[in-house]
C-alpha cells in the first residue's frame, strides 16, 4: 500500500492538514518535500471520503537572522526585523513577498490547492491574541515543559513572548520585564523601553510555543516535518505537551520525512546557498515529474537529487511509471497506480511519447524549428508547428540543455566537409555499414543492430564502432544511443556524410 494511503488509512472524521516555512530564503526543491508530502495527504484523505482542509503558513514574521550568503551587505541592518517588514532584495515589495511569488506559481504549476496563511495578518489581526495571553499565563509550565523535553536550562528571564521594539524593529533584542493585559513591557538593546501590544504584530511567541499555539488556533490535525523535529526532545515532543497540557488540544498526527539531498554538496538549505528553487527546477522539470520524485519515495528515505549527470536517468523512471500505467511498459512496484495518480496533476496523463531522453537529441540534431518539426513528424507527431504541450516540453528540455547537462550529453553535428581522423578499424566498421545501409530498415533497433554485428566480427568491440559513428557526426567518442540517434537523421544524409569522411 502507498504510504500516503496506508498513514490515512487509521485517520477518521474532519482533517485539517497544515505545512509551513519561513519564506527566509529561496523557497528549494527540499522544501517542497514539506508541502508535497501534505498535498499528497490530502489527496489520500479527499479520496478516502473524508471532510478535509490544507493550508500552509507562511512565517512572515520570523527575524531575519543573519546576512545569507545571497544577500548583499546593506541587509546587515535588517537582521532582527520581521521578514515582512524588511524590503526586498529586488527593491520592490517586501522580503517575504520576494521569496513567496515564485514560491506562489510553483504551487499553482503543481496543482496543489492550498489555503495560504500569513503569520502576520494572524498577529495583526488578533487571532494570536487569546494564545499569547494563555502562553504568558501558563509561562511557568511551559518553561517546564521546554526543559524537561529539550534537557536544556532556559535563560533565568525567559518568556514566551518576543516583543519587537518599536525604535530598532527588531523583534529579537528586546526584553520582557512585566506584562498588564494587552501589553508587554520590555527593555530593548537598542537602548529603547516600551510596551508592546499583544492584539497586533507587535511581536510574536517563541518557535518552540508557537507551533503547538498554531495547531491550537488552526485546528490542525496532521502535519507533515523534517526529522530534525521530530528527533528526541525536539520540538514536536515539546509542542505535544504544550498544546496538550496548555492549550488543552490533541496534537496533531505526523509524517517525518528525511531530507532531499543535492547530489555531491548535501542537504538543500537556504542559508548555505545550496539550493535548487522549486520555481527554477519547473524550468527543466515537468511539475509531473517533481510530484514523481515524492510520490514514489517514502517519506523515510533520503533522495538525493542529481539535476546533472543522473538526470535523465530519474525521468526515464518517471516516464516508465506513466507509461507502465498506461500498458505500454512494466514496473516492478505495486503501488505503481497510486504513485502515478498522486504524481498526476489531475488525473493520469499518457503514455509519454516521445520521452524526454528522446527529445534531448531531437532538439540537438534539429536547432532549426521547422527542421526540428521534420524529426518529431518521423515519430508520428502529425501538428503543423511546435505548440501546446510539446512546445512546452521542448522548452523544458532546451533549459536542461543550457544549464544543466553536462558535456558529455551535448552534441552538435559536424558540418558536412568537416574531415575526421579515422583508425582503420573504424574505418572498416564503416565501410561494412554502408555496404548494408541501403537495403536497411531505417529504424534504431534494425540500425543498433547491425551496427553491433559489424562490431562483433573478428571479435570486435562495439564501443569500437560506435566511436567511429561518434566522431563522423560530432567529433566526440561518445553520443546518444546510436540507433535512435542514426534514424532521428535523414538516411541519404547519414549515408553521404559517412561515404564523404571515407573518401
Amino acid at each position: 500500500m502507498h504510504w500516503a494511503d496506508a498513514f490515512i488509512q487509521k485517520i477518521e472524521g474532519p482533517q485539517v492538514i497544515s505545512t509551513g516555512i519561513s519564506p527566509s530564503g529561496p523557497i528549494h526543491v527540499g522544501n517542497m518535500r514539506e508541502i508535497l508530502t501534505g498535498d499528497i495527504v490530502f489527496r489520500a484523505a479527499r479520496s478516502k471520503g473524508l471532510p478535509v482542509k490544507f493550508i500552509f503558513l507562511s512565517d512572515d514574521i520570523d527575524p531575519l537572522r543573519k546576512v545569507y550568503p545571497f544577500l548583499d551587505e546593506s541587509f546587515r541592518e535588517h537582521v532582527g526585523k520581521p521578514l515582512y517588514e524588511i524590503p526586498s532584495p529586488k527593491g520592490e515589495g517586501t522580503y517575504a513577498d520576494h521569496f513567496m511569488a515564485p514560491f506562489r506559481d510553483s504551487l499553482e504549476k503543481l496543482h496543489i490547492q492550498v489555503e495560504i496563511l500569513r503569520s502576520s495578518q494572524l498577529y495583526e489581526s488578533g487571532k494570536f491574541y487569546e494564545v499569547i495571553k494563555t502562553a504568558i499565563a501558563e509561562k511557568d509550565r511551559i518553561a517546564r515543559i521546554l526543559r524537561e523535553v529539550s534537557g536544556r536550562e532556559l535563560e533565568e528571564n525567559w518568556f514566551p513572548y518576543s516583543p519587537k521594539c518599536s525604535s530598532c524593529g527588531k523583534i529579537n533584542q528586546a526584553t520582557a520585564t512585566s506584562f498588564t493585559d494587552p501589553y508587554v513591557s520590555y527593555n530593548c538593546k537598542c537602548g529603547h523601553s516600551g510596551k508592546s501590544d499583544i492584539r497586533k504584530g507587535e511581536g510574536k511567541l517563541p518557535w518552540r510555543v508557537e507551533w503547538p499555539a498554531k495547531w491550537h488556533l488552526l485546528g490542525v490535525t496532521i502535519e507533515s516535518f523534517g526529522k530534525d523535529h521530530g528527533s528526541a526532545g525536539g520540538a514536536y515532543d515539546s509542542g505535544k505537551r504544550i498544546v496538550e497540557e496548555v492549550f488543552g488540544t490533541p496534537a496533531p498526527s505526523y509524517l517525518i520525512y528525511e531530507r532531499i539531498l543535492l547530489k555531491g554538496e548535501g542537504a538543500m538549505h537556504s542559508s548555505t546557498g545550496i539550493v535548487i528553487e522549486s520555481s527554477e527546477a519547473l524550468r527543466f522539470m515537468p511539475p509531473e515529474s517533481l510530484r514523481f520524485l515524492i510520490a514514489r519515495n517514502s517519506p523515510l528515505r533520503h533522495i538525493e537529487f542529481d539535476p546533472k549527470d543522473f538526470y535523465l536517468n530519474f525521468m526515464d523512471d518517471y516516464e516508465k511509471y506513466f507509461n507502465a500505467y498506461f500498458k505500454k511498459d512494466t514496473v516492478s512496484d505495486p503501488d505503481l497506480d497510486a504513485v502515478v495518480r498522486y504524481s498526476s496533476l489531475e488525473k493520469p496523463v499518457g503514455p509519454i511519447e516521445p520521452s524526454y531522453r528522446h527529445l534531448v537529441t531531437l532538439v540537438q540534431i534539429y536547432p532549426d524549428e521547422k527542421k526540428l518539426l521534420h524529426g518529431l513528424s518521423l515519430g508520428g507527431y502529425a501538428a503543423k508547428n511546435i505548440a501546446g504541450e510539446m512546445g512546452d516540453r521542448i522548452a523544458l528540455v532546451k533549459y536542461w540543455l543550457d544549464n544543466y547537462a553536462p558535456e558529455s550529453i551535448k552534441f552538435s553535428l559536424l558540418p558536412r566537409g568537416t574531415e575526421v581522423k579515422l583508425e582503420t578499424a573504424e574505418q572498416d566498421i564503416l565501410k561494412e555499414f554502408l555496404s548494408q545501409a541501403e537495403s536497411l530498415n531505417w529504424t534504431a533497433q534494425s540500425i543498433h543492430d547491425s551496427v553491433r554485428s559489424i562490431s562483433l566480427k573478428d571479435g570486435g568491440e562495439p564501443m569500437t564502432a560506435f566511436r567511429a559513428f561518434y566522431r563522423v557526426l560530432i567529433g566526440k567518442d561518445r553520443g546518444p544511443r546510436l540507433g535512435f540517434f542514426l534514424s532521428e537523421m535523414d538516411k541519404k544524409w547519414v549515408i553521404d556524410r559517412l561515404g564523404e569522411c571515407l573518401s
